[in-house]
């Protein structure tokens, strides 16, 4: 307990003195980080990503700073600073297009950063989309994102984080199955 007799919790609702989480299990429209199928370019987007949003939604948290850590040390294919900026870009160009509130999972907690929401795996999969290059499929899941509205500067934004991280690796399947239909 904290002087004025609450329980003693940061900002992201963690318990300070056990290290306990809030046991938050998926929704209908969440999934397992551990089942995304996210690599480890994609994990390190959402995680600093998620670190932005944290600023947003609680500003006092400057949250901020820890994202920009986090990116100086993802080092995404040797640029860590531009990594960072172009998270941030892609989150505020998303932002400036969206009307309503958007959720996401708290990466101050284990609990709730082992979940992806609804609205982080619509971002995600706009960033999955333009990496494999399927723009209309980018395109669909922004507009969703975005509630239908103008996607073209939140779009231009995941471009340009997609052009500095590495290429994805795909699987002979995928490949087989690309060549196939050439």
């Amino acid at each position: 307990m904290d002087r004025n007799g609450r329980k003693d919790r940061n900002w992201f609702g963690q318990n300070k003195a056990n290290k306990q989480c809030c046991g938050r299990s998926p929704s209908a429209k969440e999934l397992a980080l551990a089942d995304a199928g996210f690599d480890g370019a994609e994990r390190a987007v959402l995680n600093v990503a998620r670190h932005f949003w944290q600023t947003f939604a609680v500003p006092e948290s400057q949250a901020w700073l820890r994202a920009m850590q986090i990116a100086q040390d993802a080092s995404v294919n040797d640029t860590s600073g531009e990594f960072g900026l172009e998270v941030l870009a892609a989150v505020q160009s998303m932002r400036m297009s969206r009307s309503s509130c958007f959720c996401f999972s708290s990466p101050g907690c284990p609990g709730c950063s082992a979940i992806v929401s609804e609205h982080e795996r619509q971002f995600m999969s706009v960033l999955r989309a333009v990496r494999e290059g399927r723009n209309g499929v980018a395109q669909t899941h922004a507009m969703i994102l975005c509630e239908g509205n103008d996607t073209a500067a939140f779009l231009a934004r995941m471009c340009g984080l997609a052009m500095i991280l590495p290429p994805l690796k795909t699987s002979s399947a995928a490949t087989n199955h690309a060549a196939s239909m050439v």
